[in-house]
């Protein structure tokens, strides 16, 4: 009779380098336009699109303080009168960060950046917007 042993070994994969990235950006609205679809006011299916221009709150991107350093362009979807999904790109030196959410108005929840290209890309982590009209966004990062 002919046997047979077979050994299975297993390695750990080595384990990923990751990298974590804090950028600070003011945030100033450039345009923005509601879509407003029936009924009047908001309501389901309305739509806020906006563009922001960033500035440097800290020095980064090798350039100074108060220097622009990007875009962003964000949309709006009503889901209903206090709740929406929000998503959006940001235009920084050496690549984009995309964000996307859905949730109530007026909530303080961080929003989760969900990819990104260039040296950006495979980006995930979070958006946490301050407060008022040129707010200060700050993008906690993980990079691969």
């Amino acid at each position: 009779m002919l046997g047979a042993c077979l050994f299975f070994t297993t390695s750990a994969a080595p384990a990923a380098v990751t990298k974590t990235m804090v950028i600070r950006l003011k945030s100033i609205t450039v345009t923005s336009s509601f879509v407003d679809k029936s009924p009047k006011g908001l309501s389901r299916g309305d739509v806020i699109h906006a563009r922001f221009r960033l500035l440097n709150v800290v020095p980064q991107f090798g350039r100074r303080i108060g220097a622009a350093v990007g875009s962003e362009r964000s949309t709006y979807t009503f889901l209903s009168p206090t709740r929406a999904t929000l998503g959006g790109t940001v235009a920084l030196p050496g690549g984009s960060i995309r964000y996307h959410a859905r949730g109530a108005l007026g909530s303080n929840v961080p929003i989760p950046v969900v990819g990104g290209t260039g040296s950006f890309a495979g980006a995930h982590g979070r958006l946490v917007v301050g407060k008022g009209k040129t707010p200060l966004n700050t993008y906690y990062l993980t990079l691969p």
